[in-house]
């Protein structure tokens, strides 16, 4: 009987001592593939900016000091919107500053703006009339 077990006991080392082989073979293929896919997440670029929006309302406050114009949509819904240095304020063919859109209060305006956490950044204000 003892001897039995022996015999089983050495089968039983012996298949896995060949088995043993083709267990690490897997666990490197399966090391190999998740860099692989680290690495194709981390070649992305990470979200810097959202994209662009549109909306279309009047000029309801304009505050130069503050830099800030507040348009209210066809809904009634007020847009705060931060104007930068670069924001292009235009009327045709004419740039405006955003001291002159005080004088255009209740116009209707087309702005191009862009979401950010600190507020909603204008990239362009156009005088519709």
């Amino acid at each position: 009987m003892t001897r039995r077990i022996f015999n089983v006991l050495g089968a039983a080392s012996c298949a896995f001592l060949l088995a043993l082989p083709a267990l690490a073979a897997n666990t490197e293929a399966a090391a190999a593939h998740k860099t692989s896919i680290h690495k194709t997440t981390a070649d992305k670029p990470a979200r810097t900016a959202w994209p662009a929006e549109a909306l279309s309302g009047k000029i309801v406050m304009v505050d130069p000091a503050m830099h800030l114009a507040v348009v209210k949509d066809a809904g009634g819904i007020p847009f705060d919107l931060i104007v930068t240095r670069s924001t292009r304020v235009t009327s045709g063919h004419q740039t405006l500053k955003l001291s002159d859109l005080s004088s255009h209060m209740n116009k209707t305006v087309s702005v191009k703006f862009v979401p950010e956490r600190k507020g909603d950044i204008a990239r362009s204000i156009q005088l519709n009339g």
